[in-house]
């Protein structure tokens, strides 16, 4: 089994005892008036119904963010209007991503989207991010390709990023063996983590028509404003933890600077494909997506931001919560495609 380093075991444990303490409902209207009543509903949620594991480790962690998904989302698994099926594409000789192709039962074949996980580079899955996807799907009328890229800590930087760039590659490569026609239009999508990962792919991979980007984390430096603001236990994404996920999800400091994993850092952004950025406004990561957005109009790159106020991160994969929130953001989604 897969356990923690020790100093991770006590940040993780105090982070639990802290969350599972004072993050309630009264805790938060008292430090943070901003927060839409969904943020307090999603806290009380957690608060009364999963409180700290006493046995912490990876695969707990894993295990619990499905079952907080799985929960929070009940009602809505088992409405998607489609057809699932699973597949498996070989990105080196020892190694098939799975991937799940969700096709609407009115489905259209203009374009077609490859989504990318949340997570952390660390948890999450296509399981926990299923029913956003298949709401996407549904909304849009358009097949939804979620893929299974490899986890850190046991598989760092570059490794999840060039399963990423290999599946794209391959599924641009043979449009019609994944329900697309020739002429069908290919984006990338993604939410933090995996709002890192679409940017990335977009700057590697090319033929890509779009990119819709949810609260990504573009530079592993840590300098914004944003990222100064929000840091207290009601945000739930803090730097401290942001920290963590880093130090898993990278092989060392050096990974920081590389434009692979920083895309802010890249040189040029000219060529890249159009971007919707969905941003959540009590987010530390907020604004990274500002100052990547500047750099894609820079570019002559067509943009359109679209700010959730009064949301903390990770709302998006949990529609069951956030209604409202999410409802914005599939809504946003579907303009955007539709203006393409």
């Amino acid at each position: 089994m897969l356990r923690l380093k020790c100093l991770d075991v006590i940040f993780w444990l105090l982070f639990y005892y802290h969350f599972q303490t004072q993050y309630s409902k009264e805790y938060l209207k008292c430090k943070d008036p901003r927060l839409c009543d969904e943020a307090l509903a999603y806290a009380q949620f957690i608060t009364e119904n999963f409180p700290a594991p006493k046995n912490l480790t990876l695969e707990v962690m894993r295990q619990r963010s499905e079952n907080v998904h799985a929960k929070i989302n009940e009602k809505l698994i088992g409405t998607f209007k489609g057809t699932e099926e699973e597949r498996k594409i070989k990105v080196d000789a020892d190694t098939e991503i799975p991937i799940t192709i969700y096709t609407p039962a009115d489905v259209k074949k203009d374009k077609m989207v490859l989504y990318f996980h949340g997570g952390g580079w660390t948890q999450c899955s296509r399981k926990t991010h299923q029913t956003i996807v298949n709401m996407l799907a549904d909304a849009t009328k358009t097949i939804w390709i979620s893929v299974e890229y490899r986890l850190s800590p046991e598989y760092k930087f570059p490794i999840w990023l060039d399963d990423a760039c290999e599946v794209t590659r391959q599924i641009l490569a043979n449009k019609k063996d994944y329900g697309a026609d020739e002429t069908t239009k290919i984006g990338v999508a993604g939410d933090s983590a995996g709002g890192l990962i679409a940017a990335s792919v977009c700057h590697t991979v090319k033929g890509l028509d779009f990119q819709i980007l949810v609260y990504g984390a573009f530079d592993f430096a840590g300098n914004t404003e944003s990222y100064k603001e929000f840091t207290r236990p009601e945000h739930i994404l803090t730097p401290q933890v942001i920290s963590w996920f880093q130090t898993n999800a990278l092989r060392d400091d050096n990974d920081t600077k590389n434009p692979r994993a920083s895309v802010l850092l890249y040189e040029s952004f000219e060529g890249l494909p159009p971007c919707l950025f969905i941003v959540a406004e009590l987010d530390p990561l907020r604004d990274d997506s500002y100052e990547y957005q500047k750099k894609l109009e820079q570019a002559g790159v067509k943009t359109k931001l679209v700010l959730v106020n009064n949301i903390i991160h990770s709302f998006f994969s949990l529609p069951g919560i956030y209604e409202k929130a999410c409802g914005q953001a599939v809504e946003a989604v579907t303009e955007f495609m539709n203006s393409l």
